[in-house]
């Protein structure tokens, strides 16, 4: 089902606290399943933002993400790790939470207008960019540039592609 025409019949309120409560627990769930590789680790988050995205359109997606990002700054261990407070917020992995920020509005918006796993697909590498792009930019007050591409994006890329795809093939499967 698209996601246009799923937004429009989220009309209350409770719903939508209810949905923005299912996205925040989702996001705090692939959190936890991390490969730690580094300053910042490989996990499940972006694949589960995609598929928010794809589900929930821009905005949604954006408000759920920027949830799961004020509890964790109070606290909550809902980061990678069972991360959560200011200081896991605002470290290493500052960029990367930012980029997936952006990318839930932005790619949010993108599947607002395509449909298709091919298309979609290079949404969510085109989003992959966002959170490594920031994620790196951030990565370098704590680095060399150069520390932070190895570090920060070149373990990322195949997780992306991977990432990507599924997420693509998850929407269809759900609009079945």
């Amino acid at each position: 089902m698209p996601a246009v025409s799923v937004r429009k019949t989220w009309s209350s309120l409770p719903f939508r606290a209810a949905v923005v409560a299912g996205g925040v627990i989702a996001m705090a769930v692939a959190s936890q399943l991390a490969i730690p590789i580094g300053p910042v680790p490989i996990t499940l988050q972006t694949f589960v933002l995609f598929v928010m995205a794809g589900l929930l359109g821009g905005r949604l997606a954006l408000i759920v993400v920027l949830a799961w990002l004020a509890i964790a700054a109070l606290g909550a261990p809902v980061l990678a790790d069972g991360a959560g407070g200011w200081r896991a917020v605002t470290g290493h992995t500052l960029g990367f939470l930012v980029g997936m920020a952006a990318a839930a509005f932005v790619c949010g918006r993108a599947c607002e207008r395509t449909r298709g796993v091919l298309s979609r697909t290079a949404v969510f590498l085109g989003g992959h960019v966002i959170v490594l792009a920031v994620g790196w930019s951030g990565m370098i007050s704590f680095m060399s540039p150069g520390s932070a591409f190895e570090y920060g994006v070149l373990p990322f890329i195949p997780g992306a592609l991977i990432k990507s795809i599924a997420a693509a093939l998850t929407l269809r499967l759900l609009s079945r």
